[in-house]
């Protein structure tokens, strides 16, 4: 047996404020980044290519140090001789050798050009890993804010039903009384039937946001902790100068420091490419011992030290080397390019995300002053239905106008919260100190 319409909403109220109920343990911005940076999958990979990038210096330097090899050779030989048509007796003898050498390169181009690809290549590896923890800190405080936002929506969507749900009651007290019409509690209660509706959609982007933000954090998300968007001070995220900004993003960002490092790379790859035209020079120092090196001579041991030069020049190599230098120096250029379109287009997206900020600032003021109107209006329309001079219809659209204010309210402030963090992203500096001023400032708000 269904419960009577009235009976069933008031249920699903009590259900829907029981299970919003304040969360365990809720997390607050800064919980959320500490635990993205242990546990986010994207993150540990950078940390795994960084930590490969950065042995391209040793394995540099390795080539410019003393290499030191040995080796060890024994075997036994039987050997039959025959001169002319004189067979000779069969020698069987033992020949065992033991050698060490050391060499220590004295003049090797291409292996100084190569420490200093290497040194480029982890610069380049440093800046990639600082990039991808950026955009990691963007995704973390994008997540957070959506998930914020999605629980911010539903408490007005249970704020309007309560409303709504007075006005149904008051409704049904003025048609029993002769004072009030049909008309007025069909068009509440139909109001109530789709903040129902719109619960049941409230709750489900709750769940989508949180489960986005626990792949992030690599653990449920219980709660996230609450702020009051109203005490957010907004003073905080002035951005002040733009040409401030575009400085930081050209001296700092991650991206144009990969790509500086990009080019310093290609320039030692000229070098090195130009290193097949000069000779190599190397010590070579060396101690073998050999016994029965070959019949003539068996059972006799050796023992034989060297120490000299080794000079080794190029002459001629078919033109790979012209070839080579021709290649490296066009591979330069194209870094330098690439550089140049990406500092670009850095400060592109900093113009752009510092307009946001600006632009956000503007709206969250002006949406504030329009909540203020839109309570005041729903204020005069009560007023009005006491009056006689307004109907529950009036009272329920103007309600419907506030709750849709406080929804864009909400979502300019976070929006504007994410952008900031994008623009610090763009200059460099979104990293666990601005994430922890970040979260002072919502902890504040919280209070």
């Amino acid at each position: 047996m269904s419960l009577p319409r009235p009976t069933r909403l008031a249920a699903l109220l009590a259900i829907a404020f029981a299970t919003h109920a304040a969360p365990g343990h809720a997390i607050d911005l800064l919980d959320s980044y500490r635990l993205a940076t242990q546990s986010d999958g994207q993150l540990k990979a950078a940390r795994a290519r960084a930590e490969a990038g950065r042995e391209a210096l040793p394995q540099a330097i390795g080539q410019l140090l003393p290499n030191v090899s040995a080796s060890y050779s024994r075997g036994d030989i039987e050997q039959d001789q025959k001169r002319g048509k004189v067979t000779l007796p069969t020698v069987d003898y033992v020949n065992e050798a033991k050698t060490i050498t050391l060499s220590q390169p004295i003049y090797r181009q291409y292996q100084f050009s190569q420490v200093g690809e290497a040194r480029a290549k982890v610069r380049g590896a440093d800046a990639q890993l600082t990039l991808d923890t950026q955009d990691m800190g963007t995704r973390v405080v994008t997540a957070y804010f959506d998930a914020l936002f999605q629980r911010d929506r539903l408490s007005f969507i249970q704020a309007q039903q309560a409303s709504v749900g007075a006005q149904l009651a008051s409704a049904k007290l003025a048609f029993a009384a002769g004072t009030g019409t049909r008309t007025d509690i069909d068009e509440a209660q139909a109001k109530l039937d789709v903040l129902v509706a719109d619960e049941i959609q409230a709750r489900q982007a709750i769940e989508a946001s949180d489960q986005q933000l626990a792949i992030f954090i690599g653990q449920p998300v219980e709660g996230v902790t609450r702020i009051h968007t109203e005490r957010l001070e907004m003073a905080a995220f002035e951005p002040g100068d733009l040409q401030t900004w575009l400085e930081r993003a050209g001296e700092s960002s991650p991206e144009v420091r990969v790509q500086r490092s990009r080019v310093d790379q290609t320039q030692a790859e000229i070098g090195m490419a130009k290193a097949g035209h000069h000779p190599t020079v190397d010590a070579v120092a060396r101690y073998s011992n050999t016994l029965s090196e070959s019949p003539v001579v068996v059972g006799n041991e050796y023992t034989t030290r060297y120490i000299g030069v080794q000079v080794n020049i190029p002459i001629f190599a078919g033109f790979q080397v012209n070839s080579q230098v021709r290649e490296a120096v066009a591979t330069n250029m194209a870094a330098r390019e690439q550089l140049q379109f990406t500092l670009n287009d850095v400060q592109l997206r900093v113009r752009r995300e510092y307009h946001n900020v600006r632009e956000g600032l503007t709206r969250v003021r002006a949406l504030e002053t329009a909540v203020r109107s839109a309570e005041q209006v729903v204020l005069s329309n009560r007023k009005g239905v006491e009056a006689g001079t307004r109907t529950t219809l009036d009272v329920l659209n103007v309600e419907q106008q506030r709750y849709n204010t406080q929804v864009e309210l909400a979502r300019a402030r976070y929006n504007l919260l994410v952008s900031w963090s994008r623009l610090t992203g763009l200059a460099g500096s979104l990293d666990e100190t601005e994430v922890t001023r970040l979260n002072t400032v919502l902890q504040a708000a919280a209070r």
